[in-house]
């Protein structure tokens, strides 16, 4: 799995690189940025939640009682519905749970493969992944949060965020620079891990700049999160794409059928729920599947 990973973080480096310099050269970007989010909002749509297309892989393998998967896919919808209506009902409340559960969720998720024991540095990655378009677009973020919750965010809590933020980006560059420093002999450069990660986060900070912050967390959510995701779940495409259509057809359905009709939403009013609903659901199943195997 290591070297799928390493393949990964060298593919998405190249990509990140030729949507930079696409971004600094290029007019397009300004001229039709209102595709360039719905193109966005398609790939958050399909490739960003597939990775949690497996669960319902893991739900029919991890039990082999018909009755014990009916309850375990009763529950994990219970709790879909459940965020979901957190969302409709208090969506400051569902926006703050969203915002927790990625920190925890990108850093465990994105660096598992380093299984690292220090909780700082997967704390200070997941952090940085789910606050890092704020430090350069604060005005854009400042607009999506608005149209999530209602009202602005109090100064101070993102003044917090920004002293965090920045505190999580030197620990991780100051982690990776002294990985890099301690094994350089016994690597090829562009093979390292540590170098690697260096280059992406150097990359999804760039890009912050550069980008919408719908667009990078498009760039983040599908190319560098799912993709990692589907490589530990060992996604087999022969095996698995049923899976993945099951996941995010209904998704699609459910996003064209409801857009504008029931009440007036925008692209991030719509998507990030689901997405907090899809989370919390996700992010249970491990404990959902010990509950019942007891």
């Amino acid at each position: 799995m290591l070297n799928k990973v390493i393949i990964h973080q060298q593919i998405f480096i190249i990509f990140s690189l030729l949507i930079l310099i696409f971004n600094i050269f290029s007019n397009f970007i300004n001229s039709y940025l209102n595709y360039l989010i719905w193109v966005a909002l398609f790939f958050v749509s399909t490739l960003g939640v597939s990775h949690g297309a497996l669960d319902g892989k893991l739900i029919w393998g991890g039990i082999n009682k018909n009755f014990q998967r009916i309850i375990l896919f009763g529950l994990y919808l219970s709790l879909v519905i459940l965020g979901w209506s957190l969302w409709v009902s208090y969506p400051a409340i569902g926006l703050l749970v969203l915002l927790i559960m990625s920190i925890f969720h990108f850093g465990n998720s994105d660096l598992k493969f380093l299984k690292l024991s220090d909780i700082n540095i997967r704390l200070s990655w997941g952090f940085s992944m789910t606050f890092l378009p704020i430090l350069f677009k604060r005005d854009i973020v400042d607009s999506i949060f608005y149209n999530l919750i209602g009202f602005n965010i109090a100064d101070f809590l993102i003044v917090i965020i920004y002293c965090i933020l920045i505190l999580s980006i030197i620990r991780l560059y100051w982690n990776f620079i002294s990985n890099i420093g301690n094994s350089m002999l016994m690597v090829v450069w562009f093979k390292n891990k540590d170098i690697l990660l260096l280059l992406e986060l150097t990359s999804l900070v760039v890009l912050s700049y550069f980008t919408h912050p719908f667009v990078w967390f498009a760039i983040y959510f599908c190319g560098l999160h799912g993709v990692r995701s589907l490589i530990d779940s060992n996604f087999n495409w022969n095996v698995d794409l049923k899976w993945l259509i099951i996941f995010t057809l209904p998704v699609l359905v459910f996003i064209g059928f409801t857009y504008g009709r029931y009440w007036n939403a925008d692209v991030y009013s719509l998507i990030f729920p689901i997405l907090g609903s899809l989370t919390i659901a996700h992010m249970t199943l491990p404990s959902l599947l010990k509950f019942i195997r007891r």
